[in-house]
């Protein structure tokens, strides 16, 4: 087996892989897709070393991902994104150990960090054998079967309208209430993030619920490069009184995903307080771990 340096041409064989490794895992990690890649690996600033691509003959049987990171309270960071390794080829696991964190070394890293869920197959406990120690979750998401979770008979609630994102004055309504739930999102990273999704025509639904002058909360569902997955925002409630409001906008969007042929809902939880409301639906949240390594 030998390491392979990065070239275009290689995503073919990695997208192979990826597929073959992920297709026993019991959730989809919703890996970028090989354009994607392409797109990323092409920007300036790329490191073609920090790609490295195992191979046995013609055949590639790992692959793993590296990069140099912040520094952060004196200690420089380097990370680690996904290690797949083809079934049978797993003395490719040291090799890839040797290969990626000798090169974080020999750039000044300190310690490593990763992230992955419980779903993901072999990668916890390979982690774990390398020496990282779990810590606090990050994140927590569901992916949902729109299939298994939307009502075929759902009716859509008279209080919930669509709106056109490619329309100016619906866009308008739609930022004013969003940067007032996001107060984190800066005015002008909603104008670029909403003119790609013009350009790109990503999205599916978005809807506004309303009732008289009141606002009551909004829910955007968009699409993914892939035609199966799409995506559904956070959902406010801008007055508890109202939390009706989240599942009338799940099923409207669950349904939604369901009609265009959309199989896969991926949907992070934002707020904390909402997860018992999303539990009482029958949508449990997976939580995505920071794994770290430091140096001796």
């Amino acid at each position: 087996m030998e390491f392979k340096i990065y070239e275009e041409s290689r995503l073919k064989d990695l997208g192979e892989l990826v597929e073959g490794v992920i297709k026993e895992w019991e959730i989809d990690p919703w890996y970028p897709t090989m354009e994607q890649l392409k797109e990323a690996y092409s920007r300036e600033g790329f490191t073609p070393d920090t790609r490295h691509f195992l191979y046995d003959g013609d055949k590639l049987v790992a692959f793993l991902s590296s990069a140099m990171e912040d520094e952060v309270d004196g200690v420089q960071w380097g990370s680690i994104h996904m290690p797949f390794i083809r079934k049978g080829y797993e003395k490719a696991e040291e090799k890839l150990y040797e290969k990626a964190f000798g090169l974080l070394k020999s750039r000044g890293a300190k310690g490593v960090y990763a992230y992955s869920w419980p779903e993901n197959g072999y990668i916890p406990e390979l982690l774990e054998k390398w020496g990282f120690e779990k810590k606090d979750p990050f994140n927590k998401r569901a992916i949902l079967s729109s299939s298994k979770f939307s009502d075929p008979a759902f009716e859509e609630p008279d209080y919930i309208k669509e709106l056109n994102l490619k329309d100016d004055g619906d866009l308008s309504k739609f930022k004013e209430v969003y940067l007032k739930a996001r107060t984190d999102v800066k005015a002008e990273d909603f104008d670029s993030t909403m003119k790609t999704f013009r350009e790109r025509d990503l999205t599916i639904s978005c809807i506004l619920a309303k009732k008289g002058d009141e606002v009551l909360s909004y829910g955007l569902l968009y699409k993914d490069d892939l035609p199966e997955r799409s995506y559904m925002s956070s959902i406010p409630i801008f007055n508890k009184e109202h939390g009706y409001v989240l599942k009338d906008i799940v099923d409207y969007l669950a349904y939604k995903a369901f009609k265009g042929g959309h199989k896969d809902i991926y949907h992070q939880l934002i707020d904390d307080d909402k997860e018992k409301m999303y539990n009482e639906m029958g949508i449990e949240f997976s939580a995505n771990y920071r794994y770290e390594l430091k140096f001796k």
